[in-house]
């Protein structure tokens, strides 16, 4: 069967089919094109804006990197970037120029290791690892560098690490201070912290580390220790009279002085004001610990010149040895400090070393302080009264009153708590109450006596600080109805060493307002005839121990107490009224009123004696009558 030949309508499909193809191509080349138009726009325009933004990003990295850079150089930071496996390195110009240097010469770690302080080395290096470990969150350090003029210079370095995602660091950047300046300025506060400014020498605050490092280190060693406590004896005459700028200066040379004759292993410690303190490590024994302090004292004896002025000072030394003394760093000053005390009521110019003994005073002294303080508040005090006469006539003329102090039905001696008293402040108080209660007794008594009585009282070097004495007494007075006239204020001669400038204005003030005043044991102590003629006393006492030694034991006259008629002649001769202490013999009143001593006072004419039994012996009518008993 032949296929069948095309017909017209075959033909016109045919042909229309072929049409449709060829506007099917062209649109499709026509889309095509328009569409690649737009693509390649599209592309042209995305190009264009990326660029735009890369710009942009570069511009504003420029920018942030110009501020950075300002910013460092006005924060006169340095800029450096280290790579930690190549170890390369890149510093900034900013660096350099801290160091002084002109030209990078820097090209890795180990060219920079090399200006890095031996010392500081350990710690860069691993301040460094630490950071490379991921152990610290930044890097920082403090290290000296040297620079170029050879010197070290502090730094801070600080810095960050970028890591890979495997927390591998791969690069590290930061800056560099420099801290120098700030640097010296803490080494000299902490070196300020523990070394006295006027003199350089470590403090007591450097001691206290000092001593227990080398307690420590004699323990473990079996050796002892001496601490040698020193307080210059003179020094505070000098201060005053020469002026505290040449006080300074001696404390200067003093300091030099010790410094040159101590060991190198030895400590010089300033403890403050004219006290210094000697730590001697390495001691074999007692006996050369106290050679060591000789040595020094002799140092000390010598004069010294300063600023033209040739000055004697001395000292007094405390010693005290570990372990034989004490166990422990605090005890062992303790204990020397006690010891100088000792040495200083020795006299001074001596060397105390610490006895159990002292120990055991200075618990008794604690323990009087302690039932000072509550004696004051419960009144636990008392007054006795010694009567006083006209030697010529045996006239009653008055009394003196005589701190008592009862403690738990144990009556304590006057020599063991005034002088606690006296050095705590104490005596102020209990002074101030003396004061008052005598006053007021001499007020009863003048409702008794036909005659005005005198009360003599003692003062202390204590009350004269507060500068208003005169008022308080002048006060008391007024209060009591008591004229001025008919009180007597005793003051020793011991006393006397601080009667400059207030004091003597003091003694001056008291005198206007009426007060007698008089010089007690008189030739015991620092005597002087200055103070006769400079102070406005009223009366002189000779002390007991001279009076004492008028009279043998055979009861005839003692040519040792050739003293006596001298004192009395030289008091008439100024106007003073001479007083006898301790008179317990007739016989020595006999001669006492042959050489024409004008009062007397002792156990032959009265003992000290509470105020209703002073009444009864010497006020009572009957008593008036009999007169005293001598």
């Amino acid at each position: 069967m032949q296929p069948a030949s095309p017909g017209p309508g075959n033909r016109g499909i045919r042909t229309r089919l072929a049409l449709l193809a060829l506007f099917g191509v062209l649109f499709l080349l026509l889309w095509w094109w328009e569409w690649s138009l737009l693509i390649r726009g599209a592309l042209a325009l995305f190009i264009l804006a990326g660029g735009y933004v890369v710009q942009a990003q570069l511009r504003k990295l420029w920018a942030t990197q110009r501020a950075y850079s300002l910013a460092m150089e006005a924060a006169h930071d340095g800029f450096w970037a280290w790579d930690p496996v190549s170890k390369r390195l890149d510093v900034g110009a900013r660096l350099l120029e801290i160091l002084g240097y002109r030209d990078n010469f820097l090209p890795d770690t180990h060219a920079w290791l090399e200006l890095v302080h031996p010392e500081d080395r350990a710690h860069y290096n691993r301040t460094v690892s630490e950071h490379l470990k991921g152990r610290s969150p930044y890097f920082y350090c403090e290290y000296r560098v040297r620079a170029s003029n050879g010197q070290y210079l502090w730094i801070a370095s600080r810095g960050i690490a970028v890591r890979d995602r495997h927390g591998v660091a791969y690069q590290m950047a930061g800056s560099v201070t420099d801290i120098t300046e700030r640097k010296l300025h803490d080494d000299e506060v902490a070196f300020m912290a523990k070394h006295d400014p006027l003199t350089g020498l470590p403090n007591r605050f450097l001691l206290a580390e000092k001593l227990l490092e080398t307690l420590q280190q004699a323990a473990a060693r079996h050796e002892h220790v001496a601490l040698l406590f020193i307080d210059l004896d003179r020094f505070k005459d000098i201060n005053d009279s020469l002026g505290h700028r040449l006080g300074d200066r001696l404390l200067q040379d003093v300091a030099g002085r010790l410094r040159g004759a101590l060991h190198a292993s030895d400590t010089l410690v300033r403890q403050g004001g004219d006290e210094f303190i000697v730590l001697l490590p390495g001691i074999v024994d007692g006996l050369q610990a106290e050679a060591r302090a000789r040595q020094l004292l002799e140092h000390l004896n010598q004069p010294f010149v300063t600023d033209g002025n040739q000055l004697h000072v001395g000292a007094s030394i405390g010693l005290s040895l570990y372990p034989d003394d004490a166990a422990d760093a605090e005890q062992l000053l303790r204990d020397a400090d006690t010891a100088m005390y000792v040495a200083k009521r020795q006299g001074g110019g001596q060397i105390a070393r610490h006895t159990p003994e002292m120990k055991e005073r200075v618990q008794q002294r604690a323990s009087i302080e302690s039932s000072l303080h509550r004696a004051i508040e419960q009144r636990g005090f008392s007054l006795h009264y010694q009567p006083k006469f006209a030697t010529a006539s045996g006239r009653l003329l008055g009394a003196e009153a005589l701190l008592r102090w009862q403690d738990d039905g144990q009556w304590i001696p006057p020599d063991r708590f005034i002088p606690v008293a006296e050095e705590t402040g104490l005596i102020i108080p209990i002074g101030h109450w003396v004061l008052s209660e005598a006053i007021a007794c001499l007020a009863r008594w003048n409702q008794l006596s036909p005659t005005p009585l005198h009360m003599a009282i003692n003062l202390s070097a204590r009350q004269f600080w507060p500068g208003d004495l005169d008022q308080t007494v002048a006060a008391l007075c007024a209060e009591h109805g008591v004229a001025c006239t008919q009180i007597e204020l005793e003051i020793t001669e011991s006393m006397l060493l601080q009667a400059e400038g207030n004091h003597v204005d003091m003694l001056h003030a008291m005198r206007a307002r009426g007060f007698r005043l008089a010089l007690d044991d008189f030739g015991t102590g620092y005597s002087s005839l200055s103070y006769l003629h400079r102070l406005p006393f009223t009366s002189l006492k000779i002390d007991r121990s001279f009076v004492t030694a008028l009279i043998d034991e055979a009861g005839d006259y003692a040519g040792g107490s050739a003293l006596v008629p001298a004192i009395i002649t030289m008091a008439h001769n100024l106007g003073l009224e001479v007083v006898a202490e301790g008179v317990e013999t007739a016989a020595q009143l006999v001669l006492l009123r042959d050489l024409h001593c004008d009062i007397h006072q002792g156990y032959l004419s009265g003992r000290p004696m509470p105020e209703a039994d002073f009444r009864q012996h010497f006020l009572d009518a009957s008593a008036k009558s009999a007169g005293p008993a001598f």
